[in-house]
């Protein structure tokens, strides 16, 4: 009867911990979405080019316009869209993870293993291959991306805010910080922010902020904590008052422009293809009509509904004037699309033979790639890192050491090329963590692949290595070796009986 009194209890337990596990995680998914598109940004998109010129003129003034045109042209414009996804999809977003030494003598014994799997398991939750590319796109569309971190025992996510919201307060170890306009929140929307704006907002509407408290500027601006995080190329935003604009901004008069001549090219189609039918109303001496207005508009409706699309039914008592039609648009409308999609091309930065221009030297590409890969290696690379590495700083290690990680400088384009010049280095001492990153396995993955390989699986046991001719020299070939081998179990460099100069310069022999 006991046995059965606590297996009762141990299933009320466990159904407890379920229902928290499942309240916890939609609290979670709640927080993730928008329904009512509640947080998107509330400025529009306009095709007009005087708009967008007035627009450029005050960039810093309009920065919120200027990206919600951008992010039209990205879903109008086959070569921002286009680009966009280049850019997107050129890193691999591989990465490596390493300690940060300092003057102190460390102990590299099993502490730092398992502080190296903990570090590591912390990069794991925050998804890096899955966030990378989107803090990268969202970036390159509105110039400055403002992010909320939200950690959950299953990972991390982030809430994004709308660019009317926020501005850039801080920069603290090369990671931006920002402020939220709490005037901005509206009172349905406050109900499914983080706890931290909940309680900023409630301060705000209560009206008890003074001007010593500590975390706001002036009475409005709440600046938000370590949790959240901004995003930009521009390394001068803080001189421009905390806001920037898009580095593919320059292109959105020459999309409007390519727009514009396509239109053209429409209305030239048209024109050439339009065919005119003259249904004449019979006059007398003196040019007045002989038949009445109510049958010729019956011959008219008849003859409209008869005629098949493209050709314009005309019923009148005058003559008309046979004037071709074809070619009457303009004959230059296709060399206009033509400069227009190369001058696009050249106001985004990205080479049109890429997307099946005409080019006269395949180099032409390659230097292209090389060029973008160099850009974002300069501009992507190291803000992401410095991100991740103010996340690692939360990791407590026994052995006290800081932890690092580094995005491997290679690109998508360049792939094969990339890997083998990190194999290449293995030859000198190159780090083995950095190949295997290259190869695209993370930490975390790196150390339990290789743990459970050996330990679990003891698969070098299992794959032996094969005799072949690489393996076996002709002489072994032939018969057994009975020479007992002198540094069987020693580590480091093999000994020869006949050492080379290089030889005894790298055992440190005299």
């Amino acid at each position: 009867m006991a046995n059965h009194r606590t297996l009762k209890g141990r299933q009320r337990t466990i159904q407890r911990n379920l229902a928290r596990a499942r309240a916890r995680n939609e609290q979670f998914a709640s927080t993730l979405t928008d329904p009512k598109s509640r947080f998107r940004s509330t400025s529009n998109a306009t095709t007009s080019k005087s708009s967008i010129s007035n627009y450029m003129s005050r960039p810093y003034d309009n920065t919120e316009n200027i990206a919600a045109n951008l992010r039209d042209a990205a879903i109008t414009d086959g070569i921002v869209s286009s680009t966009l996804r280049y850019y997107q999809s050129h890193p691999t977003y591989n990465y490596s993870l390493f300690p940060v030494l300092g003057h102190k003598v460390y102990d590299v014994d099993q502490n730092m293993k398992n502080d190296y799997i903990d570090a590591a398991y912390l990069l794991n939750q925050y998804n890096i291959y899955f966030w990378a590319p989107y803090f990268f796109k969202e970036t390159l569309l509105d110039g400055v991306t403002y992010w909320y971190t939200i950690t959950d025992s299953s990972g991390v996510s982030y809430l994004k805010f709308p660019l009317e919201w926020c501005r850039v307060a801080s920069i603290e170890n090369g990671v931006y910080r920002f402020r939220i306009d709490m005037s901005k929140i509206k009172d349905e929307v406050q109900e499914e922010l983080p706890t931290e704006i909940q309680k900023a907002y409630k301060k705000y509407k209560d009206g008890s902020i003074s001007d010593d408290d500590q975390g706001w500027y002036d009475r409005k601006w709440y600046i938000v904590s370590d949790k959240g995080v901004a995003f930009t190329f521009d390394q001068n935003i803080l001189v421009n008052g905390g806001t920037t604009i898009s580095p593919f901004a320059a292109a959105l008069m020459d999309s409007v422009s390519l727009s514009q001549a396509k239109d053209n090219v429409d209305i030239k189609d048209k024109l050439d293809t339009i065919r005119i039918i003259h249904s004449k109303i019979p006059t007398n001496s003196e040019g007045v009509p002989t038949l009445n207005l109510k049958t010729a508009k019956l011959f008219d409706a008849q003859m409209r509904s008869r005629l098949p699309e493209g050709v314009v039914p005309v019923t009148s008592p005058s003559n008309l004037t046979n004037v071709p039609l074809k070619g009457a648009g303009n004959d230059g409308v296709f060399e206009t699309v033509g400069k227009q999609t190369e001058q696009l091309f050249y106001s985004l930065g990205t080479s049109a033979p890429l997307f099946g221009g005409s080019t006269t030297s395949a180099n032409i590409v390659k230097e292209s790639v090389r060029k973008d890969a160099n850009w974002i290696f300069t501009n992507l690379f190291p803000m992401l890192e410095n991100y991740y590495n103010q996340q690692l700083t939360s990791v407590k290690t026994k052995s006290k050491v800081v932890w690092n990680m580094r995005f491997i400088r290679e690109s998508r384009f360049t792939l094969k090329d990339d890997i083998a010049s990190y194999k290449d280095q293995l030859s000198y001492g190159g780090s083995r963590l950095d190949y295997l990153a290259a190869c695209g396995l993370t930490p975390i993955e790196s150390i339990s692949k290789l743990l459970f390989e050996q330990k679990a699986l003891d698969i070098d046991s299992i794959m032996k290595v094969k005799p072949t001719s690489n393996t076996l020299s002709a002489k072994s070939a032939k018969q057994p070796s009975t020479v007992i081998n002198p540094n069987k179990g020693q580590p480091g460099r093999p000994k020869t009986d006949n050492p080379t100069d290089d030889t005894d310069r790298l055992d440190g022999e005299q």
